[in-house]
């Protein structure tokens, strides 16, 4: 509070226009004095200028909060006069607290008075790790004034922290770095490397480490998606994976490489190689690449089905790699700023790290420190998003080729990497079962350079194979969104109002009610024309979300909304049909384990194909229509090879097929999401160096949580 009235008086000095009061409550009150000391005040406040406006909040500086350019009380439209301070605390929970009071005595349901303007229920802008992240400095500034205050000897029983209180504030970061990692062993022991020399002088991580520290650390078993050391069933899962991905990879060169007894398949871990990008410092991309294995603990959608239907955990259990922290089940190879990365010298040393090091546990593998025992793996595909495959493989065919003209191309370049989908005589939008690209697959080299993962394991011919579509991006950012957007702008047609604006308000009242009945999170606080980008029928409809859950929300209102309905429009009639085959399509995936037994694939990959029938013919018909509804973009073709090729075409041969799903990314992408946000808050030009001891710190935080590893313990 002191601080406080230093701060106005210098404030009152300089600029006499703000218009800060301070009524504060004595030091020692206790929480219910002081929001009886707060009621009191603003009732001689409406005693005084009643009628006025008013609104309760808490900030951590009074002075920016009335004054800034871009939300400040003096810019608002209300014309806010005065701002007066109740309270002060060295934390934020009590004032979020006494907020949440406060705007329950004025604006509650049963006490609503006039007035008042607070919206929102008060306290929700604080969450429980609100006040657990701070700066390094902030850290040794803390320490050092703790140990001021108990004194060196009370200091020393705390381990560390008379250690942090020594750091330099200066160089807080490498300092607390040094202490927290090299000394209190807070961090995984992962060895910094150096991508190369000069201008590749940058951190990375090997693959080869991580798996030699997972090794010795006895946590193999988070790689076969067991949540507990188990070494005969670790070994039991590794094998029943092999022997079903011989099923429908029966020429992949791992076989061979065992039957010449260069290595066991109950101790090989089946891997894949993610990259992407997300948005660093001043909103520039930055590139996060990884290893995981495909072995997880499922998904959630698989639990719930589980529970329903009282099925118990098989001992050898397959499941995909969707849960539990990112940081335990993602293994980092490079985190890179786009200044380091735009070099081409450097994101090809990148690629070439990765296959080094596939290639070093595949030939050679990592042993125990102690035993001795032998762990391989190999890396079967690169997933990501399209941008990321076109750009690591270096493909000459990609959705950048796509033809958008009315006009004839003499030799279209074509779309796919896999196929001559997209070239002349093969039209990526004929969506049937016997498409005339199917003939070409893997006929045609698609790389434009020799990339580096070029060279990871794979098939003879095949190598166009590893480069992986991914479900995530395709449907749920992609197929669904357009399909939602032109669907919903349909629906809002059946709505009554003279406007585009009023029809649509009638259908996000449905929409929400709908939220409400099912316990659907609604994720938006309305749907408007400009939810799908359709401000003109000129333009085709889109949704404008950038989360996937949403698409699939969206798409489980369609079914709710044309289920059991006649509509006079065949438009709306087939949309309902198709919603309907593709969640059959969707929910079947995420409820399956990493291999579909020969009916499952078939069946999931007849409702996916269902759903591209029905969507070539809604295009169809608005083309007859003269409507821009259902555009036809490149994604469905993805979709197309992992329904045909992947799901049907493969069940006629094999017992076992790889779920499509397995190369799905969300986990992936909420791990580059944690690292984009970690190089917002570090110095640019150590930034790679930095982000990387961070996620050491939090993932050893993770691996402790997750009771994968054991607490350091401290002298």
């Amino acid at each position: 509070m002191d601080c406080l009235r230093s701060r106005m008086s210098e404030k009152s000095a300089v600029d006499l226009e703000v218009p800060l009061v301070l009524r504060l409550p004595r030091k020692s009150l206790l929480a219910g004095a002081v929001l009886q000391h707060a009621l009191a005040v603003v009732g001689t406040y409406l005693a005084r200028y009643e009628p006025m406006i008013y609104k309760f909040g808490w900030t951590h500086d009074p002075f920016w909060r009335w004054s800034n350019d871009l939300y400040g009380y003096q810019r608002d439209v209300d014309s806010w006069s005065e701002m007066v301070i109740l309270h002060v605390s060295h934390e934020a929970f009590g004032p979020a607290m006494l907020e949440a009071s406060l705007i329950n005595q004025f604006q509650g349901i049963s006490t609503k008075l006039p007035g008042c303007r607070n919206v929102r229920q008060g306290g929700d802008t604080i969450t429980e790790g609100a006040t657990s992240e701070a700066s390094c400095s902030a850290a040794v500034r803390v320490a050092r004034n703790v140990v001021r205050d108990i004194g060196v000897e009370s200091a020393a029983k705390s381990p560390g922290l008379l250690k942090v209180a020594r750091c330099s504030e200066s160089n807080a970061e490498r300092d607390t770095h040094r202490v927290l990692v090299k000394q209190c062993k807070l961090g995984l022991p992962i060895p910094l490397r150096r991508l190369g020399r000069g201008e590749l002088d940058y951190t990375v991580l090997r693959l080869r480490d991580w798996f030699q520290w997972l090794v010795n650390s006895n946590c193999i078993h988070t790689l076969t998606g067991l949540t507990a050391p188990d070494h005969t069933r670790e070994r039991c899962i590794l094998k029943e994976f092999w022997s079903r991905y011989r099923s429908s990879n029966g020429d992949h060169p791992v076989f061979r490489l065992a039957a010449q007894g260069r290595l066991k398949l109950e101790s090989t871990v089946p891997l894949l190689y993610h990259g992407d990008e997300g948005r660093g410092r001043r909103r520039m991309p930055f590139l996060v690449t990884s290893w995981f294995s495909m072995i997880g603990r499922g998904a959630r959608p698989a639990d719930r089905r589980a529970r329903a239907t009282n099925v118990r955990k098989p001992y050898v259990k397959l499941r995909p790699n969707f849960k539990g922290h990112s940081f335990v089940t993602r293994y980092l190879q490079a985190a890179m700023p786009k200044k380091a990365y735009q070099n081409e010298t450097v994101f090809q040393a990148i690629l070439k790290q990765c296959r080094a090091e596939s290639n070093f546990l595949t030939y050679h593998g990592v042993s125990h420190e102690r035993t001795g025992e032998k762990l391989w793996g190999v890396v079967l595909a690169v997933t990501g998003d399209w941008a990321w495959l076109v750009k690591s493989g270096g493909l000459r065919r990609n959705f950048n080729h796509a033809v958008k003209s009315v006009k004839d191309v003499a030799q279209p370049e074509g779309i796919c990497h896999l196929c001559a989908a997209g070239m002349k005589d093969h039209p990526f939008e004929h969506l049937t079962h016997s498409p005339s690209w199917l003939s070409t697959f893997c006929q045609i080299d698609p790389f434009l350079d020799q990339s580096p993962l070029k060279g990871l394991l794979h098939a003879d011919g095949r190598a166009a194979t590893l480069f992986q579509f991914d479900v995530w991006h395709t449907c749920h950012l992609g197929v669904c969104r357009t399909f939602a957007g032109s669907v919903l702008a349909l629906l809002s047609e059946t709505f009554p109002g003279r406007s585009k604006d009023s029809r649509f308000e009638a259908l996000s009242e449905a929409y929400m009610a709908w939220c409400a009945r099912t316990k659907h999170q609604a994720l938006l606080t309305k749907l408007t024309k400009d939810t799908i980008g359709w401000d003109s029928n000129n333009q085709f409809p889109c949704g404008n979300w950038y989360k996937g859950s949403l698409s699939r929300t969206m798409c489980d209102f369609i079914e709710d909304m044309t289920a059991g309905q006649e509509f006079e429009d065949d438009m709306l009639r087939l949309s309902g049909v198709a919603v309907r085959a593709l969640n059959n399509f969707l929910r079947g995936l995420y409820e399956a384990d990493i291999f579909l037994d020969r009916h499952t694939a078939s069946t999931l990959g007849e409702h996916g194909l269902a759903f591209l029938d029905l969507y070539s013919q809604l295009a169809s018909l608005a083309v007859q229509r003269q409507r821009c509804l259902f555009v036809l973009i490149p994604k469905l073709h993805s979709l197309h090879h992992q329904t045909l090729q992947d799901l049907v075409l493969a069940s006629r041969f094999s017992d076992f097929v790889v779920s499509p799903l397995c190369y799905s990314v969300q986990m992936s992408e909420d791990f580059i999401g944690r690292h984009s946000r970690t190089s917002r808050r570090v110095h640019p030009a150590l930034c790679t160096r930095r982000c990387t001891e961070r996620f050491l710190q939090l993932a050893y935080t993770k691996y402790v949580e997750a009771g994968y590893l054991l607490p350091a313990q401290q002298d």
